[in-house]
């Protein structure tokens, strides 16, 4: 009896081990994985050992394996190239920033000069360490991009303005936008007519719509799609629940969006 009971332990064990240490997250120790580099916006909380006080400095890292970052210093726009190799590697370069006078002791310099210096990185229990050697010489805390939270597609159910009913702008399709996590700067989709493409903004809850849009040119007949263009280029914030995510003027809301 006590044979078949170690027999079956042991069988257990081999079916269920294999599951729980497949597992794969952000909080998970020395985790190298270049989708939650790029997956996450990392604030800067510790500069060569020291606490930074300043909310401003972060690193945003491009998802479409263009290999470039974005960010701020703390003061000024920083940009440039970055390259990743196995075994945790890492190399900043170039780097251009704006030229805006800025208080020393944002320590706005010494940012840039360290990030010339590092050489790998990690992700630990939701921190990004930037390294030289074996020295972390910066710590940054991951949150979740705007852009990974509205990735998706989402249909229009609701746009103000018109005294047309919403109904008799859209009788057939309804507008679609949508977002793709690896393009963080591009929204496509279409305006119940023709397909779109433009480029946009997203901060916090601050959102913005670049005119002009690309688009087809099949003609529509109504003013369905002149109306949500015009409407989408107006918008300035926006809040999101699980599956609608609403666009803003300010504090009105204009159009409203369902998760497809």
């Amino acid at each position: 009896m006590k044979q078949y009971l170690l027999q079956t332990l042991i069988i257990l064990s081999m079916i269920y081990l294999p599951g729980c240490n497949s597992s794969k997250s952000l909080n998970s120790s020395n985790n190298n994985s270049i989708e939650d580099l790029y997956g996450y916006m990392w604030n800067l909380t510790e500069l060569n050992g020291t606490t930074v006080n300043t909310g401003k400095a972060a690193l945003n890292f491009r998802a479409n394996n263009s290999q470039k970052f974005t960010g701020n210093a703390g003061c000024n726009i920083i940009n440039g190239n970055y390259e990743t190799k196995k075994n945790g590697f890492i190399k900043f370069s170039p780097l251009a920033t704006t030229r805006m006078a800025c208080d020393p002791q944002i320590r706005e310099q010494e940012f840039i000069e360290t990030l010339g210096k590092v050489d790998n990185w990690s992700i630990n229990n939701n921190q990004l360490l930037l390294k030289n050697g074996k020295t972390i010489v910066a710590k940054l805390q991951g949150r979740v991009k705007e852009i990974v939270l509205l990735d998706g597609e989402w249909e229009l159910n609701y746009i103000s303005g018109p005294k047309i009913t919403f109904e008799g702008l859209y009788p057939d399709k309804k507008p679609l936008l949508v977002f793709n996590k690896n393009n963080d700067d591009e929204v496509g989709g279409n305006t119940s007519c023709n397909g779109f493409s433009g480029k946009f903004t997203v901060n916090g809850n601050k959102i913005s719509f670049a005119e002009p849009f690309a688009k087809t040119m099949i003609y529509c007949p109504g003013g369905g799609e002149e109306t949500f263009l015009k409407m989408l280029s107006k918008v300035n914030h926006y809040s999101q629940s699980e599956n609608t995510l609403t666009l803003l003027t300010d504090d009105v809301a204009v159009m409203r969006f369902t998760k497809k």
